[in-house]
């Protein structure tokens, strides 16, 4: 297993990004959507290709496909990105508890006195189809092993209802699925010859 940020474009990685001071920011829901909204900004301006993608309480899992840019360029866009609209939205409705954990020991200036992310991020080279369903299967499931949710369907940050076949219950959307890229049925695809190709635009 390779474990590192390749610079190579068009490869698929599973990366992993973690909360400041592991600090469960995202088990407010407007946090993830501010996360979700940043993930779509980010697409626009750096092509990649999402595959999926998962929003726990202090960190969040995805699978991508950087087209044009290496892995680090996307990540530095998307990290800054969400920093900046979530200490954005903290600020402005004054969840001063929230503000004072992220709070950086020494700040770098006035207007960098705090930080969302931790330096940094791990990404894994994703080499073989067998791989990268090992991970997609993963990336579902972590909210029942964090006992979020006993089933994936009822945790909407994540893809997984993107490649479900069943309706999405009262309350869920499939919406920021759709608008990220991810229209697949992954239970039709995983039969075929195509399934291989991963490629969803």
């Amino acid at each position: 297993m390779k474990l590192f940020k390749s610079d190579q474009p068009n490869t698929f990685h599973y990366v992993t990004a973690v909360t400041f001071k592991r600090v469960p920011i995202f088990r407010n829901d407007y946090a993830c959507e501010l996360f979700v909204e940043s993930l779509t900004e980010t697409r626009s301006h750096c092509t990649f290709k999402l595959i999926a993608y998962v929003v726990m309480p202090d960190h969040v899992h995805l699978i991508l496909n950087p087209l044009a840019r290496n892995i680090s360029e996307v990540m530095r866009r998307l990290k800054s990105s969400s920093a900046r609209r979530i200490l954005d939205w903290l600020r402005e409705d004054r969840f001063a508890a929230s503000l004072q954990k992220l709070e950086l020991d020494i700040p770098q200036s006035r207007s960098h006195s705090h930080a969302l992310w931790q330096k940094g991020f791990s990404s894994i080279d994703l080499w073989s189809p067998r791989f990268i369903l090992q991970k997609l299967s993963y990336v579902h499931l972590n909210p029942i092993r964090a006992k979020l949710c006993d089933r994936p369907a009822k945790w909407k940050w994540s893809s997984y209802n993107a490649y479900s076949t069943h309706e999405i219950g009262a309350g869920q959307s499939r919406s920021t699925d759709a608008d990220i890229g991810l229209k697949r049925n992954w239970t039709k695809r995983r039969a075929t010859p195509a399934s291989k190709r991963y490629i969803w635009d």
